[in-house]
């Protein structure tokens, strides 16, 4: 609807100039935001690569102890024959002629 008063071109000047204002404001706020938030995701970058080296490092750890058990586990499996032989050349000595 359209009102019966007459708008001053002062009046509409001044509500201008408050409006510009509040958007020059708002865009040094959003600028400010912009910045923060790129701090944080450079923040965020840097830990992420920290966790990731981590990570390898004790995924190679791991796969350092899972060579050594499986050279464990082969040692340990000769074993079983290594006393059967030891049985056998005992029983062969202790044997009668």
């Amino acid at each position: 609807m359209i009102s019966e008063e007459k708008i001053s071109l002062e009046r509409l000047g001044n509500r201008v100039m408050t409006m510009s204002a509040e958007l020059r404001d708002m865009q040094l706020r959003f600028s400010a935001m912009e910045s923060r938030f790129s701090g944080v995701e450079i923040r965020i970058g840097a830990l992420e690569r920290t966790i990731t080296a981590q990570l390898d490092a004790i995924a190679s750890r791991f796969d350092g102890m899972e060579r050594r058990q499986v050279a464990h586990e082969e040692r340990m499996s000769r074993i079983p024959a290594l006393l059967v032989r030891i049985a056998e050349r005992l029983d062969g000595e202790g044997a009668p002629r």
